[in-house]
């Protein structure tokens, strides 16, 4: 198990750093920060070529001179220096020998001197594994960062940028050795299924990815991408583009990150399987014409595995996509196949069993990335369900391991290991469906996982963020998540989830108290007596709007989530269906005042530390956005019980009490819509219109039902 360890007297200061590392040692005093401060990059003679520079064009030089003019107000210089093979192991060596001797690196041979400041010296020194790397700082004139690579020295800057961050002009002299647990650490951002991102937020989210150390990015793609046989299914959405894509390739590529495709090719095909186009393509056409549901969405999505069609379309759109990336790997998806076996797969091939149905189909799809020499990844949980199914899948797939709860089941991990397939352990920020994240509960997903993942060798990590419902969720609240990725991804070591916050509030937003993400993470538990799942699970047990009648397929889901507790009458309409619904929740429902009172105190607490500023990416009119939209939707679930008749029920009133109950919820109706305005500027801000229609259909119904005042 990775470890790190502090070794300071009391009166040398400490760091915050994420992720947090490997060792780290503090040598005694402080170093002050010259007036000049030289990058130096020393690179061997028999490195230097043509472009020469460009061995070295991911390393963060601009940021680190940026951030040492804003911090500690010093001019910057960079300054590249050619060395003989054994001058350059002479500089490498410096530091290390200059630590031992206690003094300045300027003291070794083939040191750097400092002529005017400080000299920040990078080098690569072949001893060193690939992606790790030493941090000295000296009290002298010197700090010296040494790397395996490119890569190594690059999370050494990272480093050094996260400690300039904290300081006026002083460090605390140390040392750092370091690298990563996982050789790939991922995240995985939702950009289809309801949010499509400005180019401006993702590039700025790459950036968090670069300085956390993050190696690989992913954006999830469904349909949401200007293909251009599928503009059925993304017209009025504003999809990424193909310039938009390469564009990102380029940037992440710039800052060291690996952008890999991920695209739904087999389930998760809703949008495109609801298109006149392809809906002959899908289990259930007949079924294309049904309302638009959150919840059929993530339910009812499966091509035909048995159709060749079905494997010529998906084959087609990989073929668009693949060349707009650099990579050589490619996420085919294949999660979540619900309905495979169950539709027309069963007249097209009578004798065939889901498991070479999907075994199949998924070789079929590998054999498209073979010949442009990908290498595919596939989200693991089918394969997982059938020993069978995994004994038929091509032995060359990365497995993507996903478990998203904070009780982990590690047999799934160890059965991968087991087969000797290379596999990715992938937990999640956990802020699908919520105004939200259950903080707590992704620090710990995110340690579970990397730590099983390490006992039976996985190779990888992808943090995953998603956008279920709509993605009410605002991404730029998943920057704690993040956080707890990059940190369990490279040094997943036994933090207290309050030291981790503590950690986040400082480094991430400036708070070196610690209350802004103890109040954050006490919303999730505290604040929440109507999630937004439950609210959409209220809203579409309604077949389409206005009808009364019940939708059987998501009472079907909702009774599945409630494990059994709850059975809907089938005779009965919509409006009994959401009464037996509420009621079941009556108890979380009753708890809206103290809620309410939390959502106050902790948004109250953040705002105190905001002090009216911007930092990591939360803004205080944001927050209060959320808050307000949580308040309000607390009240909407228990203006909703009272018509369910769970306590005043409304025929008991007289006219009078009947009078006030409608007045009070034309009040709460006008709130709520009054509410989604800034809640649309808020999704603007970071991305395109999208599918932002969608949330306020669900913010409007609800106001409609209020002021009708029958469920």
């Amino acid at each position: 198990m990775p470890t790190f360890e502090y070794k300071a007297d009391a009166a040398t200061p400490c760091l915050t750093l994420i992720p947090a590392p490997v060792t780290l040692e503090y040598t005694h005093g402080t170093a002050m920060i010259g007036s000049l401060v030289t990058i130096e990059k020393r690179i061997p003679e028999y490195a230097v070529t043509e472009d020469a520079d460009e061995t070295w064009e991911t390393l963060p030089i601009e940021q680190l001179s940026s951030e040492l003019e804003r911090y500690c107000g010093v001019a910057v210089r960079t300054r590249r220096v050619l060395t003989a093979t054994d001058e350059a192991d002479a500089g490498a060596n410096a530091a290390e020998k200059a630590r031992d001797a206690g003094v300045g690196a300027g003291a070794g041979a083939g040191a750097p001197a400092a002529m005017n400041g400080t000299v920040i010296l990078l080098c690569v020194d072949a001893r060193l594994a690939h992606d790790e790397y030493t941090l000295d700082v000296f009290a002298s004139d010197t700090i010296a960062v040494r790397g395996g690579s490119e890569s190594g020295l690059r999370y050494g800057m990272q480093t050094l940028r996260q400690m300039i961050r904290q300081t006026s002009r002083t460090l605390p002299c140390l040392h750092i050795q370091d690298k990563p647990a996982f050789a790939v650490r991922a995240y995985s951002l939702d950009v289809t299924r309801g949010r499509v991102p400005t180019m401006a937020f993702l590039t700025w989210f790459i950036d968090q990815l670069a300085l956390y150390k993050y190696n690989q990015f992913q954006l999830y793609v469904e349909h949401a991408f200007a293909f251009g046989e599928l503009s059925e299914a993304w017209r009025g959405t504003d999809p990424l583009t193909a310039d938009d894509i390469m564009f990102l390739d380029e940037y992440c590529a710039h800052h060291g990150i690996e952008l890999v495709p991920s695209l739904a090719t087999f389930g998760h095909m809703y949008m495109n399987l609801r298109t006149r186009e392809h809906r002959g393509l899908g289990e259930f056409p007949e079924d294309a014409d049904r309302p638009f549901s959150f919840i059929e969405r993530m339910e009812h999505h499966t091509l035909n595995a048995a159709n060749p069609k079905s494997h010529d379309f998906a084959s087609r759109l990989i073929e668009e996509y693949a060349p707009l990336f650099r990579s050589r790997s490619f996420n085919i998806g294949g999660d979540e196949t619900f309905d495979l076996g169950r539709g027309r797969s069963v007249q097209d091939s009578p004798g065939a069993s889901r498991d070479e149905l999907y075994a199949d189909f998924v070789k079929d799809l590998c054999s498209t990335l073979a010949h442009r020499g990908l290498q595919p990844m596939l989200w693991a949980d089918i394969a997982l369900e059938n020993p069978h199914t995994m004994d038929l899948l091509p032995g060359d797939i990365t497995m993507l391991n996903w478990m998203y709860e904070p009780d982990i089941d590690e047999s799934k991990i160890q059965t991968i290991a087991s087969q000797g397939r290379r596999q990715f352990v992938c937990p999640a920020v956990r802020a699908w469906s919520r105004f939200f994240p259950d903080y707590d509960g992704a620090w710990l997903n995110t340690y579970r996982m990397a730590v099983a993942g390490l006992k039976y060798g996985a190779e990888g990590m992808v943090v995953t963020d998603w956008g279920d419902y709509g993605h009410v969720n605002d991404p730029r609240l998943s920057v704690p998540g993040l956080c707890y990725g990059a940190q369990n991804a490279w040094n997943p070591v036994a933090i207290d989830a309050c030291e981790m916050n503590h950690r986040i509030s400082n480094l991430a937003y400036g708070d070196e108290s610690g209350w802004l993400m103890d109040s954050l993470a006490r919303i999730d538990s505290d604040g929440v007596s109507f999630p937004w799942d439950l609210a959409v699970q209220v809203l579409e047990l309604e077949y389409g709007s206005g009808t009364g009648m019940l939708n059987t397929d998501v009472a079907s889901c909702v009774e599945r989530s409630c494990g059994g507790e709850l059975v809907f009458d089938r005779t009965l309409g919509c409006a009994d269906a959401r009464r037996r619904l509420l009621l079941r929740n009556h108890a979380r429902l009753e708890r809206r005042r103290d809620c309410d009172r939390a959502l106050i105190d902790c948004g109250s607490a953040v705002v105190a530390v905001l002090d009216g500023s911007a930092r990591g990416g939360l803004n205080p009119e944001l927050l209060w956005v959320m808050l307000d939209g949580q308040r309000l939707f607390n009240r909407l679930g228990e203006e909703l019980l009272v018509l369910a008749g769970g306590e005043d029920a409304c025929d008991t009133k007289d006219v009078t009490g009947r009078a006030l109950d409608a007045s009070r919820r034309a009040r709460l109706a006008a709130d709520l819509e009054l509410w989604f305005e800034r809640y649309r500027v808020q999704w603007l801000s970071i991305g395109r219109y999208a599918e932002l229609a969608r949330i306020a259909h669900v913010v409007w119904s609800f106001a409609d039902i209020l002021r009708r005042g029958a469920l």
